[in-house]
Order: C-alpha cells, then sequence, then structure tokens
C-alpha cells in the first residue's frame, strides 16, 4: 500500500526529443495548469440556414446546387458546433503529422471521409482562387455579373464582402417568378454556393465578411463540379487545425462540422466493431 500511495502518473510526454514543437503547442498549457480556454468556433453560415429554413430554395435553383457537386453541404442543413469537444480534438492534433493522437492511437480526417460524408468530389482540378488586386470598383462588376446585384462600397472589406448585404440581396429575390430567366436562377444558385463556400466549407475567422476570391469558381457553372472541393475543404481545415494547435490562438475556423461528424461517425464505427469482435 505504501508503494502504491507513493506512486505518481507521469502525464508525458515520454520522449520529448520527437515532439519538437511541444513547446508551443496548447497540450503543454493544459499540463502546466495554465490554461482552461474554450476555443472561438468562426463561421458566418447561421443567416444562410436562417433564411433556407424559413423560405426554402426555388426548385430551379436546387436544380443547379444539386448538379454542382456542393448538395451534400447543402443537405447537411445547419448543425451544432459543440465548442468544448472541438476544443479537445484541436488538443490532440499533431501539426507535423496531421494526425490526432489519442489513445488508441494516432488518426485524422481523409479525402475519403470528405466524400463519403459530404458528397465533395476529392478528384478533378485544384482550387486555385483569385487573389489578384482589385479595385471596389470591379468587384461590383464581378457581383452585379455573377450575382445580380452591385454591393455598396462600405459593404466590401479589400477582397471580402459583408455577409449581412448578401444576406439583404437574397431576401429581396426569394419570390422568383416561375418564367425566370436561367440567367437569374444561376445568380441565385451562385450566391447560395458562395455562401457555402465562403461562409462554411472555407471559412476564415473574419466572422462577418465572405471572401471574393472564390467567384472564378463559379463562373461557368457547368464546370463547377469538376472543381476538387473535398480537397480543398480538408487541406483549409488542417490549416486552421494547425494554428489553432498554438498555444497563443484562441479561435478555430474552417468546415468545422465535418471534423464533427468524423469523431462521430468514427465513434460509432468503433463501437460496433468492438462489439462483433466481443461477441
Amino acid at each position: 500500500m505504501a508503494g502504491y500511495s507513493a506512486y505518481q502518473l507521469d502525464p508525458g510526454p515520454l520522449e520529448p526529443s520527437v515532439l519538437t514543437q511541444q513547446h508551443t503547442h496548447r497540450s503543454r498549457d493544459i499540463w502546466d495548469g495554465s490554461v482552461n480556454m474554450i476555443l472561438n468556433t468562426r463561421r458566418c453560415d447561421g443567416k444562410l440556414w436562417d433564411l433556407v429554413k424559413k423560405y426554402p430554395i426555388h426548385p430551379r435553383v436546387l436544380e443547379v446546387i444539386e448538379l454542382s457537386g456542393l448538395y451534400g453541404v447543402y443537405r447537411s442543413n445547419r448543425p451544432i458546433i459543440d465548442r468544448s469537444l472541438i476544443t479537445s480534438l484541436v488538443e490532440r492534433w499533431h501539426p507535423k503529422t496531421h494526425t490526432f493522437h489519442f489513445r488508441t492511437g494516432e488518426a485524422t480526417i481523409t479525402l475519403q471521409d470528405v466524400e463519403v460524408l459530404y458528397g465533395l468530389p476529392v478528384n478533378g482540378d485544384p482550387i486555385l482562387g483569385d487573389e489578384s488586386m482589385r479595385t471596389i470598383g470591379d468587384w461590383q462588376n464581378i457581383c452585379q455579373r455573377l450575382l445580380g446585384f452591385i454591393p455598396r462600397p462600405q459593404d466590401f472589406n479589400r477582397s471580402s464582402l459583408k455577409v449581412t448585404a448578401l444576406n439583404a440581396h437574397m431576401l429581396e429575390q426569394l419570390q422568383l417568378p416561375d418564367l425566370a430567366t436561367q440567367d437569374i436562377i444561376n445568380q441565385m444558385a451562385r450566391c447560395y454556393m458562395f455562401w457555402m463556400i465562403a461562409g462554411m466549407m472555407m471559412a476564415d475567422t473574419s466572422g462577418n465578411y465572405l471572401k471574393l476570391m472564390y467567384y472564378p469558381m463559379l463562373k461557368d457553372l457547368n464546370v463547377v463540379s469538376s472543381y476538387s472541393w473535398g480537397s480543398a475543404t480538408l487541406v483549409c481545415l488542417y490549416r486552421f487545425l494547425c494554428k489553432a494547435s498554438q498555444s497563443n490562438q484562441n479561435e478555430i475556423a474552417g468546415f468545422l462540422p465535418l471534423l464533427q461528424v468524423y469523431l462521430i461517425t468514427t465513434s460509432i464505427i468503433y463501437k460496433y466493431f468492438f462489439y462483433f469482435i466481443i461477441s
């Protein structure tokens, strides 16, 4: 008994020489007892789901979205994000290997997970975006041509557009006539797809703005499905996981629903796997 009471658990790591970035990882602060913080989860798709719930998407617009390869994101609807769960996962993320270090071993989200869970294409042309310098007038012309409206100059922040500006435009276009031209249908479809891409799949930490760099990908709706949206989404999530794992960070962005659904799905699979082994 005396020997047992004298035993103390070593929380690790057992071999610090292989963890070259451990001194800046948020897990070290947790072991030291110097941090107890839940990460802020940044997304800007809340108004989108409120809009869709109150005003269902026009069938002709929805048909365009279905053909784009992004329909799985729309069907997922608005998931409730568990900030504590996301934070716990980030604490186990290793930037060097891009894997979660669980007690049962290492695991990570793969392209197959993205394709199966959300139906996003993982083959095809890369998502390069367009970060070239443009004036506000240039962006207004692009918005008019692709989205069907001209935002005010104050709705822009460099190469980003306010969510409220896009939301206001879509509220004005809810009652599409049955004889609406295909151009109008395509413009509305781009509005929904752009919001899903910049506000959910590849959301950044700005919160109230949508990056306009993805516009070129939506110019020709006939080739939207040929892009590897799943690869770009996963790369973006990896990037924010690496960034959020550092001890000086207090927020995370990216496709967080994917991260959460992945963990839940994996837990269910392991549960049934061990059940069949035992039985």
